[in-house]
């Protein structure tokens, strides 16, 4: 039987999920699994010739024997779903043909995320996930409990602290005045929210979503213009036309963009609850609470795309132990948006207290950019042979139809126009890499016209491998890759006595911190 829990009786014995909770469930995941496959059925006209082949009454009951399965399923999964707090173990219990059981233990918690969806308001119902070290693997969700039990559960699975910490807590509370409020760190403003929907990466994610339309809008545009009388106001040329259609098509990504940050970032607040944990919360609909655990962050990064770069706006993203990098991670990952130059800065020095990014970016040797510029010479010379071997004829018999001294100077021009592309796209990648060590913290930038700056400590080091190549042992130069528990990160090129020492100080650094006592927990 389990233990009352004195320090909070909201936690008391087995807790279940809310009744609504399931039914609200059923219904997200049949709107949800809806959204994602109508584009494909609607778009190869599937669900049109099932509805004929079967028939629409016949349909319908398959719909509703289905609805009916859902429910018994979910009644079940209700039934056989419960938790409790046993000290500072949280334990889960599920299953439907299998049952399992799941631990954590407060010391292993990363990260908590609260969500809230405007359809559980009502209830006062919230959706609880945890995030141990081991990442996403290892996220549990509690999908409908109360928002007073997910708040007790919070302030439980502390990892600074456990159950010692929360038991102590009343009589803490009685001896020491009262805490103060949790400070507010950074409010995102609307004219910020709108540079990070430009500025982001959201817009590669919307036209992936809606790529399944493109197909089925070529054949309605293709049956449809030829029967249609244009418009006065349309251009008649057809390159005019394709430049308005290509203007239109990018006005309407960037306005779905800046509606997709309203839809996440609205009302974006950033608290400093006790200087260990940073909390945000956001979401205009779907309220969404995060805990950030500064004891479990590994890597800060500053991301700017080239748009963001013009309109000098970027966005902070923390990685933490488990934690893959990249941009289609970065939907689940600690992100802090809309930030100007001024404001990341500032930012970054409260994820890493004693950052100031005042350091000058040193560049790796200029060998490393005449790599670049004959790989993306030779990469630009095969797409074209690609290109060409595609097009088929057309090409052969325009080539044909020149004067040899006409071909030469196609050629000529073609093979400047390709040199010169090479070299500028060679000189940008160069410029943008850099790096710095400014204290005990580790800056390295990467990208080409978008920019990702990787900020993190020494001591978040895993190992340390030092590279060369036939070429690089020639040149004295080596390849530095530095691996961290959420991925690696390469600095090419480096004077070889410049990687080695560079390398030594690192791992000097790291078993420093390995070596030092712990500090003491009062």
């Amino acid at each position: 039987m389990a233990k009352r829990d004195p320090a909070d009786p909201t936690l008391a014995g087995w807790q279940r999920l809310s009744p609504w909770a399931m039914g609200l469930l059923l219904i997200s995941g049949g709107a949800s699994l809806l959204r994602q496959h109508l584009p494909l059925v609607a778009g190869a006209g599937a669900g049109l010739a099932m509805v004929e082949r079967i028939g629409l009454r016949e349909m319908a009951l398959g719909g509703v024997l289905l609805l009916g399965a859902a429910l018994l399923l979910s009644l079940a999964y209700y039934r056989r779903f419960r938790f409790r707090l046993d000290g500072d173990l949280l334990i889960i219990c599920r299953g439907l043909l299998e049952r399992r059981e799941f631990k954590v233990a407060a010391e292993h918690v990363q990260q908590v995320e609260i969500h809230q969806p405007f359809y559980m308001r009502p209830f006062g119902l919230v959706q609880w996930q945890v995030e141990t070290r081991a990442g996403e693997a290892s996220r549990i969700a509690l999908p409908g409990i109360r928002r007073d039990v997910a708040e007790a559960l919070d302030r439980r699975l502390r990892p600074a602290g456990g159950a010692a910490k929360a038991a102590s807590e009343p009589a803490e509370a009685a001896a020491e005045p009262a805490r103060p409020v949790a400070r507010l760190r950074y409010r995102i403003t609307p004219g910020a929210l709108v540079l990070h929907g430009l500025a982001s990466r959201s817009v590669y994610v919307i036209a992936a979503m809606l790529s399944p339309l493109v197909r089925p809008l070529e054949r309605w545009l293709h049956e449809t213009l030829p029967q249609t009388t244009p418009p006065a106001w349309l251009p008649t040329s057809a390159p005019a036309a394709v430049a308005l259609g290509m203007a239109a098509l990018l006005l309407g990504l960037a306005l779905l963009s800046v509606l997709a940050a309203w839809w996440r970032f609205h009302g974006y607040r950033l608290h400093d609850d006790d200087g260990e944990r940073q909390r945000q919360v956001s979401g205009l609909f779907n309220r969404r609470e995060q805990v950030l655990m500064l004891s479990r962050l590994q890597v800060v990064e500053w991301v700017q795309t080239g748009l963001g770069r013009l309109l000098r706006r970027g966005y902070l993203v923390c990685h933490q132990f488990g934690a893959a990098g990249g941009a289609e991670a970065e939907a689940r990952r600690f992100v802090v948006p809309g930030l100007g130059l001024a404001d990341g800065r500032r930012l970054a020095g409260v994820f890493w207290p004693g950052l100031a990014m005042a350091t000058a970016l040193a560049r790796v040797e200029p060998l490393y950019r005449r790599v670049l510029f004959l790989r993306m010479l030779l990469a630009l010379l095969a797409a074209a042979l690609v290109g060409a071997w595609l097009l088929g004829g057309g090409v052969s018999d325009r080539l044909a139809s020149l004067s040899v001294p006409a071909l030469a100077s196609a050629v000529a021009v073609g093979l400047a126009g390709f040199v010169a592309l090479a070299a500028l796209l060679a000189q940008l990648r160069w410029r943008a890499l850099g790096w710095a060590r400014e204290g005990e913290y580790l800056i390295v930038r990467q990208g080409l016209l978008g920019q990702r700056t990787r900020l993190f400590p020494t001591g978040s080091l895993v190992a340390v491998e030092v590279q060369q190549s036939w070429l690089q042992r020639r040149r004295g130069v080596a390849t530095l890759h530095l691996h961290l528990t959420n991925g690696p990160v390469t600095l090419p090129y480096l004077r070889a006595e410049q990687a080695n020492d560079l390398a030594n100080r690192l791992l000097a650094g790291v078993e420093a911190e390995d070596s030092a006592p712990a500090p003491s927990v009062r």
